[in-house]
């Protein structure tokens, strides 16, 4: 009896390793493969999908929509703006509401308008800066910033975090074109 026992178990750890051996067949997580007793199997890139009408799958997560290259700012303090985004004129921004250490106080409108660029200051190295619309009118757009005191979780792999202000280029989505609207930048926080 223990040896038939013992011969069973034996069977079914040899059976469990079998499946989980590595073979170039297997599928990434979150794939899935044909069964085992398929007669016949189509390569993944050849087939058709059975409805028409259904949308093309593709492998792997789906697209993001790819973010618009930042505004960056040089350690020498040089500006660099990103092709297809124009700098308004002075008297289209008011920044006058913000702090001293704004040295950056220009604002950039991508070619359609639907969205502003800035440097905005964090409070250190790490942290970050939030920026959004919170008032929109036919004559104004009021955009907030609010530094982030302390990076979200932590500071990244345990690394210590200087003290000092930091710019940070940040973009403001809008839902209708900047235009010849006024711009107006506040900090909060």
């Amino acid at each position: 009896m223990k040896t038939t026992l013992s011969t069973a178990v034996a069977a079914l750890a040899l059976l469990a390793l079998a499946g989980c051996g590595g073979t170039s067949d297997q599928a990434s997580p979150g794939t899935t493969t044909p069964a085992a007793s398929s007669a016949a199997t189509v390569p993944s890139d050849s087939a058709a999908p059975s409805d028409p009408s259904a949308p093309p799958q593709s492998p792997g997560p789906a697209p993001t929509k790819s973010r618009a290259p930042e505004v960056t700012v040089k350690p020498g303090g040089e500006v660099v703006v990103p092709a297809g985004f124009k700098e308004l004129p002075a008297k289209q921004v008011d920044v006058k509401a913000l702090p001293e250490a704004y040295k950056e106080r220009r604002v950039w409108a991508s070619a359609d308008g639907k969205s502003l660029q800035l440097v905005a200051v964090a409070r250190d190295a790490c942290a970050g800066v939030d920026a959004q619309v919170v008032e929109s009118t036919d004559s104004t757009v009021k955009v907030s910033l609010t530094p982030m005191t302390s990076p979200q979780g932590g500071a990244e792999g345990g690394k210590v975090c200087a003290m000092v202000l930091t710019p940070r280029a940040v973009e403001v989505p809008l839902e209708k074109a900047v235009a010849n609207r006024t711009v107006v930048v506040v900090e909060q926080g």
